[in-house]
């Protein structure tokens, strides 16, 4: 096996947030006449949630690292530049993702999905004959504050995570991820790449 002919593999982070606003109105009756103005402020009634991550398995997010979310996947860029991460088959790579519940006053339950944003199932190179896709030969594992959440899953077995205490305003997580590439993986996938999500969602209570 011949390991400098790389796969190289691009991570991004992809986010989903729920936005939600409004207010309670309960009715009451009056025995006597009056004049009743009403208003109703629904700024605080928003829900929001922002990321961030890095390669670096010692980092802490700072306040200047939290990007806004949106509804459809976005990416951030886990080095400087951008250029993307190489692996060896038997390599591994370390990082840190998190989320961050940004709603003035709203809690909400969290999930995380790990995607291959654009996969190409077993699409060949029609020069060499192989494969084009490498998400699917590589290994997850997803820890929070030391709780191992996955324990080193293949990408076809990855579940959803979610945590079954609401995330409060102003409460993020903070996840220790390592993707692993097996030793396994033989030349049938030189020059292969991937994408990788991290979609977090969640729902305001």
């Amino acid at each position: 096996m011949r390991t400098q002919r790389r796969g190289r593999m691009r991570v991004a982070l992809a986010t989903g947030t729920l936005v939600a606003a409004g207010a309670l109105i309960t009715a009451a009756t009056f025995t006597d006449y009056a004049d009743v103005d009403v208003n109703i402020d629904g700024s605080r009634n928003t829900f929001d949630i922002v990321a961030t991550g890095k390669a670096d398995s010692s980092w802490l997010p700072r306040d200047s690292d939290w990007v806004q979310a949106n509804p459809k996947a976005f990416r951030v860029a886990l080095t400087g530049d951008g250029s993307g991460y190489t692996m060896a088959p038997g390599s591994a790579l370390d990082l840190r993702i998190a989320a961050k519940n940004n709603s003035p006053r709203l809690a909400g339950h969290l999930s995380l999905k790990i995607l291959d944003p654009q996969p190409r199932g077993d699409a060949k190179n029609p020069v060499t004959g192989t494969y084009l896709e490498l998400f699917d030969q590589l290994v997850f594992t997803v820890a929070d504050g030391g709780k191992v959440l996955l324990d080193r899953v293949p990408a076809d077995r990855l579940s959803s995570i979610s945590w079954p205490d609401p995330l409060r305003s102003g409460e993020h997580k903070l996840l220790d991820v390592r993707i692993e590439m097996p030793s396994s993986v033989d030349n049938r996938w030189q020059q292969a790449s991937t994408d990788i999500q991290f979609n977090f969602e969640a729902v305001n209570l």
